[in-house]
């Protein structure tokens, strides 16, 4: 039984993409700083900011809507700068999508695939998105506005 739960769970993780199946944590996988400046859910206006902590790195997805129809959506892949407490991104993605009025994805547009970013906090612990691309994040401030979900869970398991 647990052989074919194996190899189930292998044969899902090929599909989805992922180069192995991995039961315990990675090797190569680091813990957040800690204290972790950055993990949780941030605001700018029509602006949303999720930010988590993976195993070497932070993921942090925006989505901007323009209207109740479209979305942009910035994906990044970012390392933490420890010396200057900033994330680096250097394989960032920028996607449009549009909805029809029931809410449905009705278009997906792919902008670009090797985007870059740098993310900081201010003084004021806002965090400031510098789009290397675009310049897209220019004058915006997000504000903290709680715990990633699954952040949350893991806080209230341990």
């Amino acid at each position: 039984m647990m052989k074919k739960l194996l190899s189930l769970l292998a044969a899902l993780a090929l599909t989805l993409g992922l180069t192995g199946l991995c039961l315990a944590e990675s090797e190569d996988a680091r813990p957040a700083p800690s204290p972790d400046p950055y993990s949780g859910i941030w605001q700018c206006d029509r602006a949303t900011a999720e930010i988590i902590w993976e195993e070497e790195g932070y993921r942090v997805l925006i989505q901007w809507g323009s209207s109740a129809w479209e979305l942009t959506e910035w994906e990044y892949s970012c390392y933490y700068q420890e010396a200057d407490n900033t994330m680096v991104a250097t394989d960032g993605s920028r996607v449009e999508l549009t909805f029809n009025d029931a809410g449905e994805q009705t278009a997906c547009r792919v902008v670009y695939e090797d985007g870059k970013a740098l993310f900081s906090l201010d003084a004021e612990g806002c965090l400031i998105w510098q789009d290397g691309n675009e310049n897209a994040g220019e004058g915006l401030r997000f504000v903290r506005t709680g715990d990633y979900p699954e952040v949350a869970e893991e806080l209230s398991v341990g």
